[in-house]
């Protein structure tokens, strides 16, 4: 097998990136000010509510993200091998979803209903409002599982175009969603039901792209032994591991919601909208980056496969921290600008959610390796024992009475430690990829460059006093960061790396 040209490499990501990251700008526009509108016409009350009876089916969903990346995994070391078999891969995949959505029905109707109805703090009158969302919201939980493989194929195929536009589309839904519930008896009700029909057609558009493009989307009742042994022994175990993931975020909005209030949750909710405008900035940077890093890795070439890991581990940590930092020092204005009426502790959630996306990013990259290399069962069963440390340290601490926010101070710290987790199982499924190397390469100057550029941002930050000089602090910290991490966190090889990309980037722009 030949090694991947790192120029095609590049050509490629950059095609992708630019798809993603216009993708990125219009739903980010959107997603701000439709979770604004929500939340308006909600109110608090039953915005924390949908937040947290929706946990409880997500309690049981698994994240449609990680089952995506376990069968893009397989598909792309299919497209490889000279004697690779996609139909047989995709059908197979298909098979698994479906056992996996049926799993999750029956865990929903039965664990999730008793938890909602018995432990869920549920505010008087809105008990029919919400097993009614919940119902609904089950359904279209199992449109997305479905939905899996057709997704996953068309990233493994890197058509991120059409990725892109159907995000696009996604989010000019919600939005009329948004002005749409006002009309409704029950608001809370219909925004449920509304939700959910958009879940059922990015269903159908993934399904109809797939079978107009890509021949082994074409699904048969096909059964292979050995390769449905091979996708469901990886497929359980990255259940098992997101399972843990989104067990114990949602298990922290149910502790939050028993031992504080619905406030808390519609506040954890607002957070959560303010992380996914800004973790667009490397997820879709990180989808770009990931089938290449697999398809190294099933090519076995491995030295290229580090730089990539370093590099968009680095990138990641880049764009979020010169993003985020203005964000951070200016988050209380940012809310009050942005909401009408802002729910208790949000600016804290806001602030520590960021903290703990920047760290999930930076071991992201070698999270998918791991997750490349198919051997992964010692990898799930570490990281969800690190995880469910949040709960066990968590729960002691809201019954001696830890206020709300300390449900994210303990999920920061998990993530540190899964992200040592997961540099380490990297290094054991490829060895060039050395602890030491990270730590002397990635960790060591982003801890430099941080130190640098908070200092700067408390030092400049004293002089922000009305609108105009905090516009001129965020320029003056945005250029900052972008120098300090120029210098510090990208050592000289990568610097002509960043600008071969940046190249790419150009002439992709121009061509379009």
């Amino acid at each position: 097998m030949e090694k991947i040209s790192n120029t095609k490499n590049n050509k490629i990501i950059a095609k992708n990136t630019i798809y993603l990251y216009i993708r990125s700008a219009i739903v980010l526009v959107i997603t701000l000010y439709t979770s604004r509108l929500t939340l308006k016409y909600l109110g608090i009350e039953d915005y924390g509510l949908y937040n947290v009876v929706g946990g409880v089916v997500a309690l049981f969903a698994f994240l449609r993200s990680s089952l995506t990346k376990g069968t893009q995994r397989f598909l792309n070391v299919e497209m490889v091998r000279s004697d690779g078999n996609l139909n047989e891969t995709f059908c197979v995949s298909m098979n698994i979803h479906i056992v996996i959505a049926i799993c999750t029905l029956i865990l929903s109707e039965s664990i999730g209903l008793w938890i909602l109805n018995t432990y869920i703090q549920i505010p008087e009158g809105r008990e029919f409002a919400a097993n009614v969302v919940f119902q609904v919201t089950i359904f279209s939980l199992l449109s997305t599982i479905i939905s899996v493989p057709y997704s996953a194929d068309i990233i493994s195929h890197e058509r991120m175009g059409f990725f892109a536009v159907v995000s696009i589309l996604d989010a000019i839904l919600r939005l009329l969603i948004s002005f749409l519930i006002v009309y409704g008896d029950d608001r809370l009700i219909l925004y449920a039901i509304l939700m959910s029909v958009v879940s059922f057609l990015n269903l159908f558009l993934y399904y109809w792209y797939c079978r107009l493009h890509f021949e082994e989307s074409r699904y048969k009742l096909y059964h292979n032994k050995t390769l449905t042994k091979s996708m469901l022994d990886y497929t359980s175990w990255t259940v098992v591991g997101q399972f843990v993931i989104v067990g114990t975020n949602q298990g922290n909005n149910i502790l939050m919601n028993i031992f504080h209030s619905v406030a808390a949750n519609a506040a954890m909710g607002v957070a959560h909208q303010v992380n996914a405008a800004v973790v667009t900035l490397t997820s879709n940077f990180q989808t770009a980056f990931n089938p290449q890093i697999t398809k190294s890795y099933a090519l076995r070439d491995y030295k290229y496969l580090k730089k990539l890991v370093y590099i968009t581990s680095k990138i990641s940590f880049v764009l979020l921290i010169t993003a985020s930092l203005p964000i951070m020092f200016n988050m209380n204005l940012i809310l009050n600008i942005w909401l009408e009426e802002v729910p208790p502790y949000a600016a804290e959630f806001c602030i520590l959610v960021i903290c703990d996306t920047i760290l999930n990013a930076i071991g992201a990259p070698f999270n998918f390796t791991v997750l490349s290399s198919g051997k992964i069962k010692w990898f799930q069963i570490i990281t969800s024992i690190t995880f469910l440390s949040d709960l066990v340290i968590l729960y002691p601490l809201y019954l001696i009475g830890f206020p709300a926010v300390t449900a994210l101070v303990c999920k920061t710290g998990t993530m540190i430690a899964v992200t040592i987790v997961r540099v380490f199982f990297a290094h054991r499924v490829v060895d060039v990829m050395e602890t030491s190397s990270f730590m002397k390469q990635v960790l060591f100057p982003m801890l430099l460059s941080t130190t640098f550029m908070v200092s700067f941002g408390f030092w400049v930050n004293r002089y922000a006093e009305n609108l105009w000089s905090i516009i001129m602090v965020t320029i003056l910290m945005i250029i900052f960061s972008i120098l300090c991490n120029l210098f510090i966190t990208f050592t000289s090889p990568e610097r002509v790396m960043l600008v071969n990309f940046a190249k790419s980037l150009k002439n992709r722009f121009n061509k379009h």
